[in-house]
């Protein structure tokens, strides 16, 4: 009994339950079709140990083996896919039944038909179906990318089509596992939102893996004497299994990096980030010879929403102050949330108080129309302090502490306007 595939059985085997239980865990779409994909390579590798082993099963298991490897690839593009839309339960079973041409003309490779009328047909039916399912892009305004695309499968199925011209069909196969491996490289480079090592690692990774097939070709014709190890060509594989992993580590770092450095509730950035970019704002200041701005915003009696209205209707209001309070700073300045109803804005490659002034009065304009929050209407008021560096401070600790003296000075003038008269129009209330 040849046995000399049970490692990569095993090696898979353990891979189908490391990405098993990452999905169970995160429950991304993409690690999905990852899942999926293992699984089909699975299924390959044990349809190669029934060719090696049982004669009358040969054929039909080549014809398997092979077949896995193309909807492997296609489980993989579609996990990097850009399309316009997000992927649905229907799209994957739309794409491995898009993939039926090329793995009946596999099928048809193997079992030795000579028709070429049927594998011409095939390989019209595969440009088609290819050009429905990979139709249009994320970036529908990219109209190079959209040319690129149909250009792109119209030339591999037109060299797949000389080759069966030329009755190279023992390259037919090797060039259609290739092209698509190419593909799934390329798609899960366009796919991925930020360039990593990992990410590099693993398009490189995959390249290797399509390039096997057209060097495997090459070996055999030019150099039959050579026997290199089934190890070898495998070695791509996990090469691709090792990237993605370590793709999945270095985003589940990111995204603990960002956690750390960001409001939970608004996406900006918290006090820790605040103060690492006070401490840099203030040093290009001081090496530029430029002034800068701190603004420390707080909103007033915003505990009475939360007493009266809930915690769940705060949180929802405080978004909405966030939302327009960067709408308010200039792209270069950085608003920040310290806190419970505390904010902060450092203003960068100011000119003196005008700029700080200007937009403070926008940030006061912000609040101005109020809010609609799960049926409540609602109206918001800020007492807004600011230092000038280097007039009012040197360094964060003195610059925040003048600003934050300077909010409760008109904190309290705020309120003593409120008590003079009966009206509370001006504080927050439903």
């Amino acid at each position: 009994m040849n046995v000399s595939v049970l490692p990569d059985f095993l090696a898979i085997g353990g891979l189908v339950a490391v990405f098993w239980s990452l999905l169970k865990r995160t429950r991304q779409s993409r690690l999905r079709y990852w899942l999926v994909g293992w699984v089909l390579v699975l299924v390959h590798i044990v349809a190669q140990f029934i060719s090696q082993n049982v004669a009358a099963a040969a054929t039909p298991a080549i014809a398997v083996s092979l077949i896995m490897l193309l909807l492997t690839s296609m489980a993989f593009i579609w996990a990097g896919n850009d399309m316009r839309r997000q992927p649905t339960k229907r799209d994957l079973p739309a794409t491995l039944l898009a993939a039926t041409p090329d793995a009946v003309l596999y099928a048809c490779l193997v079992y030795g038909v000579t028709d070429k009328a049927i594998y011409f047909a095939l390989t019209t039916a595969g440009l088609l179906a290819t050009l429905w399912v990979f139709r249009g892009g994320r970036r529908s305004s990219d109209r190079s990318g959209l040319l690129l695309r149909p250009v792109a499968i119209f030339s591999v199925y037109a060299l797949q089509a000389l080759l069966l011209y030329l009755d190279r069909t023992d390259s037919v196969l090797n060039w259609s596992l290739c092209w698509h491996y190419l593909a799934v490289a390329i798609f899960f480079r366009m796919g991925s939102t930020r360039s990593s090592v990992g990410v590099l690692f693993t398009t490189i990774s995959f390249l290797a893996w399509a390039l096997v097939f057209p060097v495997g070709l090459l070996f055999h014709v030019l150099l039959p004497h050579v026997q290199v190890e089934h190890e070898v060509w495998n070695l791509p594989k996990f090469l691709v299994a090792t990237g993605l992993i370590f793709t999945l580590l270095e985003e589940q770092m990111a995204k603990a990096e960002h956690a750390s450095l960001h409001d939970a509730l608004t996406g900006l950035p918290n006090r820790r980030l605040f103060l690492q970019r006070l401490e840099v704002a203030i040093a290009d200041a001081q090496r530029n010879r430029r002034s800068l701005a701190l603004v420390v915003i707080d909103l007033n009696d915003f505990k009475q929403v939360n007493d009266s209205l809930g915690h769940a209707v705060g949180d929802a209001l405080l978004r909405q102050i966030s939302s327009r309070f960067a709408s308010s700073v200039r792209e270069q300045d950085t608003l920040a949330r310290l806190g419970g109803d505390e904010f902060a804005v450092i203003l960068v490659d100011g000119h003196g108080g005008d700029v700080a002034q200007r937009v403070m009065d926008s940030l006061h304009a912000a609040l101005g129309s109020g809010f609609e929050v799960d049926g409540h209407r609602l109206r918001a008021q800020a007492s807004i302090g600011m230092s000038l560096y280097p007039d009012e401070g040197e360094d964060e600790t003195q610059l925040y502490a003048f600003a934050d003296r300077d909010m409760y000075r008109q904190k309290l003038l705020s309120r003593s306007r409120l008590e003079s008269v009966e009206a509370t129009g001006g504080s927050i209330s439903s």
